[in-house]
């Protein structure tokens, strides 16, 4: 068989012509398709013959050491193949440099054909080691990754539904925190009501024009307080509805919110910063903590201290009261829900419940500090951690 050029699908040069036959077919379909190439070899070592796609990176006339590189410094190993016909010369997944990188990496197989009398070199298709691991680890590193991802969204599901039985949590008790926190204003909004009618029937219009005045900033008060607490308590994550709060005005709003009794005197000392924070939440646990020492005193008189501290990375805010005092022994008993000390047929024992509640999802801490047989009264000692805005 001559060269045939004029054959795009096989490239076969020196090479004899193949007989027609199911075999020599197949072995013609595979050298198309670049499965394997053959190239025959004198024994001076200069190509007479190729036959298939992967040996087009060599001629007829070359000689083979110089288009086969992978082959240089084997020329005594592969005349050494004419004593030992027996043998091959094996060079698995080797590179072939041409100018156009057109040849794949290739198997090279060299033997003596005796009955030829020259030397045969079956070159085939190989994927390399290095292939093959490096598409094992594309395909391990693309696995890892989406499992990284099934694992990531599987934690993150976990704390969506974490965080949503939260929140419903929270909205199931609003109705109570609205109820147990509405019980002071309203009573403090009937005293200036019944003050309203006394004024009235004495003929003291401008009295009551201040009272009225007086009823409508405490209403205001109460609709700001009970959609803060909404916001509060629907709100997935708290740190989405912290704002700029004046403590000082927060805690100011509180008393002036309460009935206190006109026996009490209720005094607010310390440092109060600006800090980014909860309105709602502070809001929340000022008024329980300084309703609770009105409600819980044992006397008509008496003395509410309102300390804050300002510290490094807290401000520590102390409500103390001139009462009889809790029992260490039931301070952690006063935290509970529906647990209460007093005799009050009105006290539902929620209040520190819900101002346990809230320090604890704001991250602070709240501490009860009493010793009924040293003296009287109770401190409860707040630690609210707040990147301040001094």
């Amino acid at each position: 068989m001559t060269s045939n050029d004029d054959n795009d699908s096989v490239d076969a040069k020196g090479a004899k012509a193949l007989e027609p036959s199911p075999l020599l077919a197949g072995a013609r379909i595979f050298a198309e398709r670049g499965v394997y190439s053959l190239v025959w070899i004198d024994d001076d070592l200069f190509v007479t013959a190729r036959y298939g796609r992967l040996a087009i990176f060599i001629d007829v006339g070359d000689a083979l050491l110089d288009v086969c590189l992978p082959l240089i410094g084997l020329d005594h190993e592969i005349r050494a193949l004419k004593e030992n016909p027996g043998r091959v010369i094996d060079l698995p997944s080797v590179l072939i440099a041409t100018p156009d990188n057109s040849v794949p990496r290739l198997n090279i197989t060299l033997f003596w054909h005796a009955d030829g009398n020259h030397y045969l070199m079956l070159l085939t298709r190989t994927a390399s080691r290095s292939s093959l691991e490096s598409e094992l680890s594309r395909q391990m590193r693309a696995r890892l990754i989406a499992e990284t991802e099934v694992a990531e969204k599987s934690r993150e599901l976990a704390r969506t539904n974490a965080e949503l039985e939260r929140v419903n949590r929270d909205l199931e008790d609003f109705a109570a925190i609205i109820s147990h926190d509405l019980k002071s204003p309203l009573r403090a909004l009937r005293f200036v009501a019944e003050d309203v009618t006394q004024l009235l029937d004495g003929g003291d219009i401008a009295g009551a024009r201040r009272s009225l005045d007086e009823i409508g900033k405490r209403t205001r008060r109460m609709t700001d307080m009970m959609s803060a607490l909404l916001d509060y308590a629907s709100v997935g994550r708290k740190s989405e509805i912290a704002e700029p709060v004046a403590t000082r005005q927060i805690v100011e709003d509180v008393v002036h919110s309460l009935a206190v009794p006109a026996g009490f005197q209720i005094e607010i000392t310390g440092t109060w910063p600006q800090l980014d924070t909860v309105a709602a939440a502070l809001d929340l646990v000022l008024r329980n903590l300084i309703q609770n020492a009105i409600v819980h005193h044992d006397r008509d008189h008496g003395t509410i201290t309102i300390d804050a501290c300002l510290g490094t990375k807290t401000l520590t805010i102390s409500v103390t009261d001139d009462g009889p005092g809790i029992d260490p022994a039931h301070h952690g008993a006063v935290m509970l829900p529906f647990r209460t000390l007093s005799e009050r047929a009105d006290s539902t024992g929620m209040g520190l419940a819900f101002v346990n509640r809230t320090v604890s999802a704001m991250d602070g801490r709240l501490q009860v500090h009493s010793n009924p047989k040293l003296g009287r009264g109770t401190t409860f000692r707040l630690f609210w951690p707040k990147k301040f805005r001094r």
